[in-house]
């Protein structure tokens, strides 16, 4: 089955997400934090007047902070509706939107909820992920107290 998705980077590693539930895509600007946030909340963001909670793909799947290494700026967000909530998930680069086919499900070691899929291409491996597993529903009920 092919689905087309939007592809993103997290350090030298690809990810994607299916186009349907990305609502927009935004360059990052100011980011606000928030007192006692859990770690993965890097902050809120003003999107047309509507604060949107922030999730740092980096620290959420724990695979370093994004604000050690100079390529790893977390540049742009990803909008999506996870939950009947808005959030956005902040990514270093787009890279562009494509269908993708031949997705195989996860390896059996590959325990992650969030992981949907794997794409391997012969220059490169994709990781597909399911935006609603990111978080769970207790996270996201927080994430709407913040806002």
């Amino acid at each position: 089955m092919a689905v087309q998705v939007v592809i993103f980077t997290l350090g030298q590693e690809e990810y994607a997400m299916p186009i349907e539930v990305v609502r927009e895509i935004t360059c990052l600007g100011e980011v606000r934090t928030i007192p006692q946030a859990p770690a993965y909340v890097r902050g809120l963001i003003n999107l047309r007047g509507k604060a949107i909670p922030l999730i740092d793909l980096h620290v959420r799947f724990g695979i370093g902070d994004s604000s050690v290494s100079p390529e790893n700026q977390n540049t742009f967000a990803l909008i999506t509706e996870v939950h009947g909530n808005q959030v956005g998930f902040a990514v270093d680069q787009v890279r562009e939107v494509r269908i993708l086919e031949n997705i195989a499900p996860p390896p059996p070691l590959v325990t992650a909820p969030f992981i949907g899929g794997i794409v391997n291409l012969p220059d490169r491996i994709i990781i597909q992920l399911i935006p609603e597993q990111i978080l769970e529903s207790n996270e996201i009920q927080g994430l709407s107290r913040l806002t």
